[in-house]
């Protein structure tokens, strides 16, 4: 017993006691070995085992229907959209869920063992001798800890999500030394309105088009101002935002006095992406949280959101005729939406990298994409742009660096590409032949727009200036700079509506 090691110089795993049980034997009772170092160490760690397995037990894992949702986004969604679910399961979101399939409920609140869902991520149900298990066939299964999250949120009631919330963002006041960059991340041109948007950090600058003198500040924004969009006649426009992580709102204004006419509330993280339809009555947006929202816009009220992309939406067209809606995402694939129904018409998959940006041509039979491959891809699009009846037609190598938007002309001849190798095209689209490249950028081109009647072009660059462009030309007709000096000015936060 004096010539025992003492218990950490042991091999890992084993157990100090197994050296002492002589020891243990020679003595009276257990208490006074406890004064041995070893035992004490044995004993205390069985102890603590015991009570942690008491205390916690198999509550430890808990979870939320968001996280329960971005599972069923990332494994389910192939064989469980909207769109020709298998066995009727449509897995978008917490209504069709507890609604369940043909097989009836699959959530049984409270119940994780007796919910078919659970039965079936795991592999426990067999028909005719054979396994059923979600994912079937050779794709990816749920990682034990995903599984745990999908069990754990069922054990606490299945709840479903939490109303959305904007969460209020305060930020200390701490003056600059030197004067902030204001990128100008989105351009707008209202051609009834003759005004052009300008969106940047917290708010959006309306200038004049043929001069580009200040008309009138809209702020109040809270986090970048990532996409602007006019109403058809320009007496309205929408401005996106949001802070990343937290929310994203748009905000919808009247341009003739400023007012702000409703804020748009829903996404769970920052805005990237908008477009309103050509009646004037949808809003779509696309958010960093990986959802499409359509709003009705008179009412200010969410219609549908649109679930199947695994990445950022960061670009979003509608189809001239209103029925099809076209959106880019991060996860390299552009998708094509029924607008009516909302579902998912078509995936296409072809791009080798994130897409950034897309637009329909004006007679809305084709479509343009492009981002991080360099490429500019067009498809063609037939009538209900079912699966397999769109063919790509062009894919066409057309910056050095990454395509970070595209924007065509009004009657859709002309399509307007700016990269971030600080370039940016002009293209006859009809053979997409290259018709001028404009002066090498200072800063990346990030927002592009025509200007009147197709004969000028705006590009606003992450400096926070903006240069004109003659369309026949490309000379630099006029260079400014944006301001936002009242949007920026608050930088306490903005409490939440």
């Amino acid at each position: 017993e004096t010539n025992a090691s003492p218990p950490f110089s042991r091999p890992f795993g084993t157990c100090p006691m197994a050296t002492k049980v002589p020891a243990l034997k020679r003595r009276a009772t257990l208490i006074p070995s406890l004064r041995d170092s070893a035992e004490s160490y044995c004993v205390m760690t069985a102890l603590l085992f015991f009570l942690s397995l008491f205390c916690f037990g198999t509550n430890a894992v808990t979870s939320s229907y968001v996280e329960v949702d971005a599972i069923f986004t990332k494994h389910c969604l192939d064989c469980h959209e909207a769109k020709d679910p298998e066995s009727n399961l449509v897995l978008e979101n917490f209504e069709s869920l507890m609604k369940g399939g043909e097989n009836g409920v699959v959530i049984v609140a409270g119940k994780s063992d007796e919910s078919r869902l659970a039965q079936l991520i795991e592999g426990k149900i067999y028909k005719d001798g054979k396994q059923k298990i979600m994912p079937p066939g050779k794709r990816e299964k749920l990682k034990p800890e995903e599984i745990a999250l999908i069990k754990a949120w069922i054990d606490s009631g299945a709840k479903p999500p939490a109303e959305v919330r904007a969460k209020e963002i305060a930020v200390p006041k701490i003056e600059p030394k030197v004067s902030p960059r204001k990128p100008v991340n989105a351009l707008a041109y209202s051609p009834g309105a003759k005004l052009v948007a300008v969106g940047g950090y917290r708010g959006v600058e309306l200038r004049a088009a043929d001069n580009f003198d200040s008309s009138r500040e809209l702020a109040s924004h809270r986090g970048n101002v990532n996409a602007v969009v006019f109403s058809r006649d320009g007496s309205q426009l929408f401005s996106a935002a949001g802070e990343p992580a937290a929310f994203g709102e748009v905000r919808q204004w009247s341009v003739g006095d400023g007012k702000l006419i409703r804020v748009f509330e829903g996404h769970r993280d920052a805005i990237y992406s908008l477009a309103l339809s050509p009646d004037g009555k949808t809003l779509a947006t696309g958010s960093y949280d990986q959802k499409i929202k359509l709003w009705d816009v008179e009412i200010g009220k969410e219609i549908k959101t649109l679930s199947g992309h695994n990445g950022c939406v960061y670009g979003l067209a509608f189809r001239p005729d209103g029925k099809i809606l076209a959106s880019a995402s991060a996860d390299r694939t552009v998708k094509l939406w029924d607008v009516a129904i909302g579902q998912r018409r078509e995936t296409l998959s072809q791009p080798l990298k994130e897409q950034f940006a897309v637009a329909f041509s004006a007679d809305g039979k084709k479509l343009a994409a492009g981002g991080a491959d360099n490429r500019i891809r067009v498809w063609e699009i037939s009538e209900n742009a079912a699966e397999t009846t769109n063919p790509i037609l062009e894919s066409k190598f057309a910056h050095e660096g990454a395509i970070l938007n595209l924007v065509f002309s009004s009657d859709g001849k002309m399509l307007l590409t700016s990269a971030d190798d600080g370039t940016v095209k002009l293209w006859n689209f009809a053979g997409m032949k290259e018709l001028l490249v404009l002066e090498k950028q200072p800063d990346w081109p990030r927002a592009l727009a025509f200007g009147a009647n197709d004969k000028t072009v705006f590009v606003g660059r992450l400096d926070g200036t903006i240069g004109i462009y003659d369309a026949g030309s490309g000379k630099l007709i006029l260079s400014a700079k944006a301001n936002f000096a009242q949007a920026n000015s608050n930088q306490s936060g903005i409490a939440a509506k």
